[in-house]
């Protein structure tokens, strides 16, 4: 069933293996269990890659097989948003590739940057024409668009995009902040609650503080200092522990998060929660204090076995031929 109608939010599993790529990519460049971080980096690039091909192939498949099915996803007022991730893939897999095969780093993220400006302009005129919106319909799944945004400069800054990259980065700063309003605005006073197949989507609220605070890095050019003081900026500082509050917010969640089914939306734990173990590894070469190093080991335990096990549990839904997990 998942291999004949592969929906377009299965493009969060490209996002999830990318994070959990480039969380090995780190460890391995600081330098520490020297070898197996190379392994397990390589490994998780090379998995991630054959996830994003066949994923491309199926999707392009549907697409073409049946346009109906497609146009309906677009026209859905929750699932739309999720074509903002295949740009998101095509950035990640381009910050992947160069510490992999650098080649493939170019290319990947001019075809990122391209869909992005289309899909943004496209789901900001939905949302601004689509006589059928309505508050109920805004969740977290609303920040996909804005991630993209920031995850851009992540490749670009280091391909020489560096304006191109400032102008994602300002867009997607933009409207995470005017989404954030509009998604807490929902949750709070709109009934009814949110649905239980999209409260793991809650997770995405990580995701725009902590991927902006690893582009801020890039985009200003910060570097931890030799003699271990912090010579963070107030931009990072901010984005930081905004990321940390809503890793709390999120533990809070964890009673609720354990009582769900298997659905393909627990996929939105992945990325978020892999980008905030890339900035707590960042944030702790700039504060190497023991918090942040035990922080920073605990999440990149806690992404390695959350997104390591949503792969498995994912292969066995698709081969069991579970038809609810992906609906």
């Amino acid at each position: 069933m998942f291999l004949q109608t592969t929906p377009v939010s299965s493009f969060a599993m490209v996002m999830g293996l990318s994070g959990l790529t480039l969380v090995w990519g780190r460890i391995a460049t600081l330098g520490w269990f020297p070898g197996l971080a190379e392994a397990l980096a390589l490994g998780f690039a090379l998995l991630d890659a054959l996830v994003f091909l066949v994923l491309i192939s199926l999707y392009g498949r549907k697409w073409m097989r049946h346009p109906t099915q497609v146009a309906a996803e677009w026209q859905h007022p929750v699932k739309s948003s999720f074509f903002a991730a295949i740009p998101v893939s095509f950035a990640l897999m381009a910050t992947v590739a160069l510490g992999v095969f650098a080649p493939l780093a170019m290319p990947l993220w001019i075809i990122g940057a391209c869909l992005q400006v289309l899909v943004i302009l496209m789901v900001i005129n939905a949302w601004v024409h689509r006589d059928t919106l309505q508050p109920v319909h805004a969740t977290p799944v609303w920040f996909i668009p804005a991630v993209a945004n920031v995850v851009l400069p992540l490749a670009g800054v280091r391909l020489g995009f560096m304006e191109l990259s400032w102008g994602f980065f300002s867009v997607g700063i933009l409207f995470w902040i005017v989404l954030l309003t509009i998604v807490m605005a929902r949750l709070l006073f709109v009934q009814p609650p949110l649905a239980e197949r999209l409260l793991p989507t809650l997770c995405i609220f990580l995701a725009p503080p902590t991927v902006a605070f690893l582009s801020w890095l890039q985009l200003t050019g910060q570097h931890p200092s030799p003699s271990g003081l912090t010579d963070l900026d107030a931009g990072a500082h901010f984005l930081f522990w905004t990321g940390c509050f809503f890793a709390l917010f999120l533990l809070t969640q964890v009673r609720r998060f354990a009582r769900l089914p298997f659905y393909l939306s627990w996929w939105a734990f992945s990325f978020p929660v892999a980008a905030f173990a890339s900035a707590c590894l960042a944030y702790a070469q700039f504060v190497p204090t023991t918090a942040a190093l035990v922080l920073a080991w605990a999440m990149v335990i806690l992404s390695t076995v959350l997104i390591t096990g949503l792969f498995v549990r994912t292969l066995v839904a698709i081969v069991s031929g579970d038809t609810h997990f992906a609906e």
